[in-house]
């Protein structure tokens, strides 16, 4: 897949979608993360997780965020994509994590549908 694909197949997807680096750093997002999740203050060089535990002062937010981090932290052991449920401001999602390859780098493709 070339880096174009996969930036037509996120802004094609209705709910929030994201690519990061393995590390976690932001690549692309569709408008939906946008417009529910982005943090315009956000240090675009830090991962997205460690952006949310650092910007945010309630406790509920900085616990979720780091369960975030712990799934993810398993995802990249296993590195086989996974469907869970968590947690993000409050409101209960679905995730789907995945590894997508381009040019030979791994990243990784999160998109988030809230549980209704």
């Amino acid at each position: 897949m070339t880096q174009t694909d996969v930036f037509l197949f996120i802004d094609s997807c209705p709910q929030p979608t994201l690519l990061t680096t393995i590390d976690g750093i932001m690549v692309y997002s569709n408008s939906s993360y946008k417009e529910q999740f982005y943090q315009e203050k956000a240090n675009q060089l830090t991962p997205v997780i460690d952006n949310i535990i650092e910007s945010s002062t309630e406790p509920l937010i900085q616990a979720n965020a780091l369960y975030c981090k712990f799934l993810e932290s398993l995802f990249l052991k296993n590195k086989k994509t996974t469907i869970k449920k968590e947690l993000f401001y409050y409101k209960q999602y679905v995730t789907l994590r995945t590894i997508v390859s381009i040019d030979c780098d791994d990243y990784i493709l999160l998109m988030i549908s809230e549980e209704k």
